[in-house]
């Protein structure tokens, strides 16, 4: 019984510190800003946009014409990385 109390300890420790190193890993990808809920747009680009069960759905482009002639259905609308940003509160990449 001992020993089996061992092992189980020793398990519980192992697990408890590699949860412990997940969480300590999530929380810098979220401070160094590599994780993130806010969306960033740059304000060169152009971003073919759609939205999909409460969800906006966007792929970046260098140019409008690029962004037009990839997308050609009428529910994906493109739009400039500024006015995106203006109109969600995102960030805006440099």
């Amino acid at each position: 019984m001992a020993d089996f109390l061992h092992t189980l300890e020793r398990r519980a420790r192992y697990l408890m510190g590699f949860v412990s190193l997940m969480l300590i890993l999530a929380l810098m990808l979220w401070k160094t800003g590599l994780v993130s809920t806010a969306p960033s747009y740059k304000n060169d680009a152009w971003y073919a946009s759609s939205s999909r069960a409460g969800l906006v759905i966007t792929t970046e482009y260098a140019d409008e014409a690029a962004c037009r002639s990839s997308n050609p259905a009428s529910s994906i609308t493109c739009r400039s990385g500024k006015s995106l940003a203006a109109n969600e509160g995102a960030t805006v990449v440099r």
